[in-house]
């Protein structure tokens, strides 16, 4: 974390200022002599973007925003990137940080989404991963909105570039600067353990993930100028995990100020107490020691561990690659969705280990209860844009008959081999939902949906509303604006495996209707539709990251403000050719 600027930082800075004047206009972009000059400062060296040539958006791809945590710095906290001379290409972007391939997780570098099937339950990804990317509607633009995005997956897998959240359609619809940021998965992002204790309190913090994402906002508010932005109107949105880690921020202290605005997605508020913590590092280092026969089972692994000084446990975990540590955080089929719950002993009934992660509530970088600190307002208090999907469980539904490698075929038919005439009794087991109809199935749904409370449930929006427990008339702390994202027509039968499901909004949000994981929703039948719903939901997105207020006239409601006593919110919907916004 840095709060200063080094000579040799200030002389890169000194001479970037200087090349200021050449950035307005003229100069080449993506390969073009006659586009807009693309080389922007920033306090660490120059950087050169390109034109998109399906957007027109100007984009700066794998920015560094943090040294590379390899080597020492694995498991430290976030440091500033050194500086560099000359201008820096961003036009490629970088690779994600390491996880395990799956349904989430990035296709293969230099392939697109339709190759994803490639990386299932292997160890992808680079420890080098902490860059982010920019997209800026115009070249003479300044002092928009700035919208920084945190991807989703658990906190174990996903990207800054996955297609359904690339920027540049955003960007130029809503009139903004959007930013796509990396950060620390799975072991690497959350490790909390004595042996590598310092007494910097950061650093015992575990929470290298979220020290990654303070340090990108910091970047975002030293340079985004350059770039068109205003760093006096940030808005941190996320979804799922990302929400999660939007709401992390919120509660830090160590964010206060880096932002003015929020947009949490299909999220709630989460955090694990340091024991915890503490005991999944240990299962994974039992893990470890039972892979490499130094034990065999839970009891001697344990012996073992603890027979060892810390810097014998310090040193012996650092010694792992990368491929090492993330083979161990999954099982050897990859576990469901791709991200795994292997145990450190087989059969065992303990903890899964990162499965999916939470911040960890430390008392420095989170607070020590979450909940309390928001009942007693201790937490950045700005407007708030909650949504949730109103299928949120269906993505995870134990019902399923096949597994994720099977489905994503199946999904993107297209481009892996068309399976054609499928029904819902294909994907669905008939056997777990009986008799297997659309009613049922989204009864079950319903009732047995893991890690996303299904609508109506307002997760968010409940916690930064309570002022205090014992106090039964509660009042929000600050706007909150909640939607209900009511979209269910794919084709047969994903509008009933899926419906109206988790991430399904994004694409809406983002304007990408392109080759990715939801491929197999879009068809010319539901093209008008959903394209005119999409633009309503960027024309409110953009209302709000401008103003703190979605509201516009193009959706022909008042969209109220969500409180306790009138939980209030707007339902965006479409037929197959026509959007809609409905009162709740």
């Amino acid at each position: 974390m840095n709060g200063f600027i080094s000579k040799g930082r200030a002389a890169v800075l000194a001479a970037a200022i200087a090349g200021v004047g050449l950035m307005g206009c003229g100069g080449g972009g993506g390969g073009s002599d006659d586009g807009p000059n693309l080389v922007r400062a920033t306090e660490y060296g120059q950087v050169e973007g390109v034109t998109e040539s399906d957007t027109a958006a100007l984009s700066w791809r794998g920015v560094p925003f943090a040294k590379a945590p390899v080597g020492p710095l694995r498991w430290q906290p976030t440091q500033a990137p050194d500086a560099w001379t000359g201008v820096r290409p961003a036009k490629e972007f970088t690779e994600a940080c390491t996880q395990i391939g799956g349904l989430f997780g990035p296709a293969p570098k230099g392939k697109d989404y339709s190759a994803v099937w490639e990386t299932f339950y292997k160890p992808i990804g680079s420890e080098d991963c902490l860059y982010l990317n920019i997209w800026s509607p115009a070249a003479d633009a300044t002092k928009l909105p700035v919208i920084v995005f945190i991807h989703g997956g658990s906190n174990v897998v996903g990207a800054s570039f996955d297609p359904l959240t690339v920027g540049g359609n955003l960007a130029k619809n809503a009139n903004a600067v959007v930013v796509t940021v990396a950060y620390r998965l799975g072991v690497m992002g959350w490790f909390a353990h004595p042996a590598f204790n310092t007494g910097d309190p950061l650093r015992d913090s575990g929470n290298f993930a979220l020290l990654d994402l303070i340090q990108s906002l910091k970047f975002v508010k030293n340079n985004i100028a350059n770039f068109g932005g205003d760093p006096g109107n940030v808005t941190i949105m996320g979804q799922s995990a990302g929400s999660t880690n939007v709401n992390a921020l919120i509660v830090s202290p160590l964010a206060t100020g880096l932002f003015h605005k929020a947009v949490s997605l299909s999220g709630g508020v989460g955090g694990s107490a340091p024991a915890a913590a503490v005991n999944k590092a240990n299962a994974f280092i039992n893990a470890l020691l039972i892979k490499d026969r130094l034990a065999t089972d839970k009891a001697s692994a344990d012996a073992y561990r603890n027979a060892q000084t810390s810097g014998w446990i310090r040193n012996y975990v650092m010694s792992k690659s990368a491929a090492d540590l993330y083979n161990i955080q999954v099982d050897p089929t990859g576990g469901k969705w791709g991200t795994g719950s292997r145990t450190f002993e087989p059969g065992s009934t303990s903890a899964t280990l990162w499965s999916t992660v939470a911040p960890i509530l430390d008392g420095t970088v989170m607070p020590a209860n979450a909940t309390t600190a928001i009942r007693n307002g201790n937490f950045s208090k700005v407007p708030q844009l909650v949504g949730n999907t109103a299928e949120e469980g269906k993505l995870f539904s134990s019902a399923f008959r096949v597994d994720d490698y099977t489905r994503v075929k199946w999904m993107n038919g297209t481009y892996l081999g068309t399976t054609s005439g499928l029904k819902l009794e294909d994907v669905v087991d008939a056997s777990i939902v009986s008799p297997l109809t659309p009613e049922n199935y989204d009864i079950y749904t319903f009732n047995n949906a893991n890690r996303v409370s299904p609508a109506p449930s307002i997760t968010t929006a409940t916690f930064w509303a309570l002022s205090n427990s014992s106090n039964t008339a509660y009042y929000p702390q600050v706007p909150i604006y909640a939607y209900d994202f009511k979209w269910n027509e794919e084709p047969a039968p994903w509008n009933q495996v899926y419906g109206a499901w988790h991430t399904g909004d994004l694409a809406f949000i983002f304007g990408n209707f392109t080759l990715n994981l939801q491929a197999f929703g879009w068809s010319k039948a539901n093209e008008p539709g959903r394209l005119a719903l999409s633009k309503l939901m960027q024309q409110s997105l953009a209302a709000f990251v401008r103003t703190g207020d979605p509201n516009t006239p193009a959706l022909g409601v008042k969209w109220e403000q969500w409180t306790p006593t009138a939980p209030r919110r707007v339902a965006f919907d479409a037929s197959l050719t026509q959007a809609s916004v409905t009162e709740e």
